[in-house]
């Protein structure tokens, strides 16, 4: 697996994460804790936000890559 691949492999992982965290904010919301759902849906928001900033940082390293490039990853 080349860099670029396991950096947006966990990338996407984070994501697949904050959908597991709104998933549980919806559970709680179901059931009724309404001030805990939304304490939730806020967390998972600021992860969200965390994530896509993260996203864009990372493709405007990667475009700077060779693609053919599969030595060691460094951000210079």
């Amino acid at each position: 697996m080349t860099p670029a691949g396991r950096l947006l492999f966990w990338i996407r992982a984070a994501f697949v994460g904050d959908a597991a965290i709104a998933a549980f904010g919806g559970l709680l919301l179901a059931t009724g804790a309404e001030g805990p759902a939304f304490a939730v849906f806020a967390f998972a928001a600021v992860r969200a936000a965390l994530g896509v900033a993260a996203l864009l940082i990372a493709l405007r390293v990667l475009e700077r890559r060779d693609p053919n490039d599969d030595a060691p990853s460094s951000v210079r």
